[in-house]
């Protein structure tokens, strides 16, 4: 799989609704015929080399652009569209041959920007039905699906993301910069914008994470959930409540009371590696039930509080049954962060 950069500068009012509809498209109808795309998909070179020179009568360096559109680009690539609006958009090649116009399924709701209808002439080229000079010179089209729509340059793309879509060609191949288009794509779902901080963050969790293993205990670890919630404005922390009591049902190891805007969060804390099973959750939802009857004006929330990697399955699964809520080391760590790290010393 490959990745490229593909600029629409060519009939740009007609070329980006297209593009809404799934046809990502480029020019050169001098050459539409299925005899060109067969060849020129085959990488027949001297083909397409006769073919410019016998319709046009010289070889223009921006023919290598219609040559990896046909010819290079293939099902399953991924390409990144820079738009003129400072955004750039993610698009899948959904079919591996190239379409012709006359094989586009126009219908009635096929129009421009200034909302003038897009149809064919008799020879299955593009127009602008009732213009005087509406023909529109786009020859050939991919089929494309769309990953994610105009993600903003400043914001997502990293420096070397950022400059490759200064580049003026048509397109080129951007493979290189795989992980980087991966990231912004990430980075953007979970609105995560690049920036100092979410570098910084994420640059020092993993050390973070392995220091709490390596230094603190389940002890030390549930006072850390404490003082997390000290630094969030709770009004007041209980510990371990019931510990004592054989006739409890099921299990809380922190209780943070949010008087001000009546909110109790009830947290099961785990000082666990790896994985972190369905058990906690058990024992939280028991808890809960042991809860739902009390009609005192709060709003009670269940979370799970795990210094592990990851949840398995099971866990996921009923937590998310009993609307509970679960977060892992990173998570913490990135909660942590985001309050301050005042009063952490007392570990």
């Amino acid at each position: 799989m490959k990745y490229w950069l593909h600029r629409i500068s060519y009939f740009a009012n007609v070329s980006y609704p297209l593009l809404d509809k799934g046809y990502l498209s480029i020019g050169f109808s001098d050459f539409t015929d299925e005899t060109f795309i067969k060849e020129v998909s085959e990488s027949n070179w001297d083909y397409f080399e006769k073919a410019f020179k016998e319709t046009w009568g010289n070889c223009p360096a921006t023919r290598y652009n219609l040559w990896r559109f046909i010819a290079e680009m293939c099902k399953n690539d991924i390409v990144l569209i820079p738009n003129p609006w400072k955004t750039f958009s993610i698009y899948e090649i959904e079919e591996q041959k190239v379409i012709l116009p006359s094989s586009l399924p126009i219908d009635n709701s096929w129009f421009d920007w200034n909302k003038i209808k897009i149809t064919r002439d008799k020879d299955g080229h593009l127009i602008l039905d009732g213009e005087k000079d509406g023909f529109i010179d786009l020859g050939f089209f991919r089929k494309v699906k769309l990953i994610e729509r105009e993600i903003p340059r400043y914001e997502y793309a990293d420096e070397a993301l950022y400059a490759s879509m200064k580049n003026r060609k048509t397109n080129v191949n951007i493979t290189k910069l795989k992980e980087s288009i991966e990231d912004a794509i990430k980075s953007f779902q979970k609105k995560e914008p690049i920036n100092l901080k979410n570098c910084l963050f994420e640059s020092s969790i993993e050390k973070w994470l392995e220091i709490i293993h390596s230094k603190l205990n389940p002890t030390k670890f549930e006072k850390l959930v404490k003082l997390f919630f000290e630094r969030v404005g709770a009004t007041s922390i209980e510990m371990n409540p019931d510990k004592n009591n054989p006739d409890k049902a099921g299990d809380v190891d922190v209780i943070a009371d949010f008087e001000p805007i009546k909110t109790i969060i009830n947290v099961q804390v785990k000082f666990h590696k790896n994985e972190t099973n369905e058990i906690p959750v058990q024992q939280i939802r028991d808890f809960a039930n042991s809860q739902e009857n009390l009609n005192d004006g709060y709003s009670r929330q269940y979370w799970i509080i795990s210094s592990c990697d990851s949840f398995s399955d099971e866990c996921n699964r009923l937590a998310f049954e009993n609307s509970i809520i679960l977060i892992n080391g990173n998570q913490f760590i990135r909660m942590i962060m985001e309050a301050g790290l005042q009063n952490i010393i007392e570990i």
